[in-house]
């Protein structure tokens, strides 16, 4: 796989606002310099950029410590709010929830990767990891290869080669079989022993724009049970484009 091009001082941004997204408190610059491998010089040097941009700031609760900043939230804000589909996807996924007893989930293409850009949780359903905003290639996710198999051969050719990737026989069926039954299947794609079925959303033109997609144990998944959720998944993914469309 040819190595892609770097630029280091925009690498460490990305990990030290990683680092600050998930830590549950705010860090000092040492703890950011040790936890990143960021040398001292080079984090000051990062922090001050992004302290400028308002996508960190000190925090007035812990001393000389950082935090995230106010701009990430507004950005995500944005890119939130353009997601016209959302408010269209809550009572369809009610009823999903409902009849499946599962916590139903809505992704989005974004570039190269599925995004979940909205989750309705169900009470008798077990809390796996899955979260708003989860991020995943679209050759890895149940949403995505949903997606990817309704798109054109040059897409997925060109897809493949900007992942460098050499699609194997085996997702090639995948792609085939989700295009050919209407949903997707991948085990082990969120957490080990869980299963997730997708069903593609579509506009007027037939093309992915969405996909609805569910998470079971996969012991559960038996064939019975996969044609149950496979059928209410299609037919909610339906409902939707129809809605948009």
């Amino acid at each position: 796989m040819p190595a892609r091009p770097t630029a280091p001082a925009v690498d460490g941004s990305i990990a030290i606002l990683q680092l600050l997204v998930n830590a549950a408190y705010p860090l000092t610059q040492a703890e950011i310099s040790v936890q990143t491998g960021i040398p001292a010089a080079s984090c000051y040097r990062i922090l001050g950029s992004l302290l400028q941009a308002q996508l960190v700031v000190m925090d007035p609760g812990r001393k000389k410590s950082y935090a995230i900043g106010a701009k990430i939230f507004q950005m995500a804000s944005t890119i939130y709010g353009r997601q016209s589909i959302i408010p269209y996807f809550h009572p369809i996924a009610e009823i999903l929830k409902n009849e499946v007893h599962k916590t139903v989930l809505l992704s989005i293409p974004v570039g190269n990767t599925a995004v979940v850009v909205a989750k309705l949780e169900s009470a008798l359903s077990h809390r796996f990891h899955s979260y708003i905003g989860q991020t995943l290639p679209l050759h890895r996710a149940a949403a995505g290869k949903a997606m990817l198999s309704l798109r054109s051969k040059d897409y997925l050719q060109a897809y493949l080669d900007g992942e460098f990737l050499l699609a194997p026989p085996e997702l090639r069926k995948q792609l085939e079989r989700a295009q050919r039954l209407g949903y997707a299947v991948t085990h082990g794609e969120i957490e080990s022993g869980v299963s997730c079925l997708a069903a593609p959303v579509v506009n007027l033109s037939h093309e992915p724009i969405a996909a609805i997609s569910i998470c079971v144990a996969s012991d559960e998944l038996s064939e019975q049970a996969s044609r149950s959720y496979s059928s209410a998944l299609i037919q909610a993914a339906r409902q939707l484009a129809a809605r948009i469309g």
